[in-house]
């Protein structure tokens, strides 16, 4: 049975007098809907897992993520992990968001293509000419050729997801985008969720075409509300022209859960539910929302596909963001298999005066930690597995280690959903761990027991730091 029918069928008969009407919980975050009809027992589980749904009202939110960690300033009123604007870091909502710099050290840009104005190519400044698309047959030949891999962080081919969807017998399908991006260090979706909506939107009717989908949902995390007011925008002036077509395309705003970046999550958050990821299989492709063939992708994936399948470039095309110990953060387009200290000195613009680089994290809290003795590395999805979706915070060696290695400790303990043991526990228990053999030993239980990637994953950047800074993690 849908969960959504076990609520109808199990709902309470009362609402308490002290917990805030439907309507109420409307009006703080559509996660709560009103038509949900979930009991009230249920809602007051729901509320309590999203940050936002009981902060302390008014009360503007500081960034406690890497970048702003590490920049010198620590401010103490209501943190969340990334508000989006590492560039400028520390970050603050008492002040309006800078612009965020973009360049690209591609030859033709892919991702930032309209965000350039040394791309170049034909209606590279029409924001409209995306949805001139085939049909879905050429659509999924295009992108199946092209090679493109997912770029939310899995790097799991494009096409074969599409075809599973496709292929899976059903009255109907859904297109999910994705923009719940929430790695500390990134803010590649802002950007392009902001400043070419209509890139993304047309990636998701494309992909609707492709898998024979009507319906599209285009979630984005409650941190950024320009981008959900843009995109709402954008989607009434597609309409407004006959862009999509029959193909309907609901905006929602998440309500603050890291969590619900992982696909199974943001289908329970959309759906009204705690942000909690489910046991696979059955995979979304194959049972998603309202039990139906769900794709979920994130939004430089679909904004690279309308150009893909216009133009058949590979999909190798690779946005970063970039923050910390450089003079220049900001959005660089580059070329998978680019090395990382070309991005650095290139794009970056090489060491800051005083600040000798000593490490960078790739990939956000689940990511990597490269040394800078390996800054050559390639960062692709197979040279660099778990650069995830190309957020790069460069610390300088005022960092130790062990100051790193902290934050990530906090971070995973703050921000585990707690549905499964291993990551609920272990997260919590990652700061108490006083020899390398007992972290070991609690890192391996967390890869191998947690139930999604959040705890699958938290052990990668620390593995990295104790195989090149053993001494500072654990100094004898």
């Amino acid at each position: 049975m849908h969960i959504r029918a076990f609520a109808r069928r199990n709902r309470d008969p009362e609402q308490r007098s002290d917990e805030p009407t439907l309507e109420a919980l409307r009006a703080e975050s559509p996660v709560l809907s009103p038509e949900s009809g979930l009991p009230a027992s249920w809602l007051r589980g729901i509320r309590s897992f999203y940050d936002d749904l009981h902060a302390e009202p008014g009360v503007p939110r500081a960034c406690g993520g890497t970048a702003c960690r590490f920049a010198g300033v620590r401010v103490e009123s209501h943190p969340v992990y990334c508000l989006g604007r590492c560039y400028e870091a520390p970050a603050h909502e008492n002040r309006p968001a800078a612009p965020i710099p973009r360049m690209s050290l591609a030859a033709r840009p892919v991702v930032l293509r309209h965000l350039l104005a040394e791309a170049g190519a034909a209606g590279a400044n029409d924001p409209f000419v995306d949805y001139a698309l085939p049909d879905g047959d050429a659509i999924l030949a295009a992108v199946e050729a092209s090679g493109l891999r997912g770029r939310g962080g899995a790097a799991f081919p494009t096409a074969r997801k599409w075809r599973a969807a496709r292929e899976t017998p059903a009255v109907d399908r859904y297109v999910v985008c994705n923009g719940d991006e929430g790695d500390p260090g990134a803010y590649i979706d802002r950007l392009l969720l902001e400043e070419a909506p209509h890139d993304v939107l047309a990636g998701m009717l494309a992909c609707g075409r492709a898998i024979g989908a009507r319906r599209g949902v285009l979630f984005i995390r409650g941190e950024y509300p320009v981008a959900a007011e843009r995109a709402r925008a954008a989607v009434d002036e597609a309409r407004a022209r006959g862009l999509l077509g029959d193909f309907e395309v609901q905006v929602l705003r998440g309500a603050g859960s890291y969590v619900a970046g992982e696909e199974t999550a943001l289908l329970r958050a959309i759906e009204g539910l705690r942000a909690e990821p489910w046991v696979k299989p059955p995979y979304p492709a194959e049972r998603g929302l309202d039990d139906l063939p769900t794709v979920v992708q994130n939004v430089e994936t679909l904004a690279v596909v309308p150009h893909i399948v216009r133009t058949g470039v590979k999909g190798n095309a690779k946005a970063l963001s970039l923050s910390g110990a450089i003079p220049r953060p900001g959005v660089v387009e580059i070329e998978l298999g680019t090395s990382l200290r070309r991005v650095l000195e290139e794009a970056g613009g090489g060491q800051p005066p005083g600040r000798p680089w000593k490490m960078a994290l790739v990939g956000g809290p689940m990511g990597r930690v490269v040394p800078l003795a390996d800054f050559d590395v390639a960062l692709d999805y197979d040279t660099l597995p778990g650069m995830g979706h190309g957020g790069i915070v460069v610390l300088d060696e005022r960092v130790s280690a062990r100051t790193l290695a902290e934050h990530l400790y906090e971070f995973a303990a703050a921000e585990s959903c707690g549905n499964c043991a291993p990551c609920r526990i272990g997260t919590a228990q990652l700061a108490s761990r006083a020899d390398r053999e007992s972290l070991e030993r609690l890192m391996d239980t967390l890869e191998m027991g947690s139930l999604c990637g959040f705890g699958q994953g938290v052990p990668r950047p620390l593995r990295d730091l104790l195989a090149a800074f053993p001494q500072e993690m654990f100094p004898c």
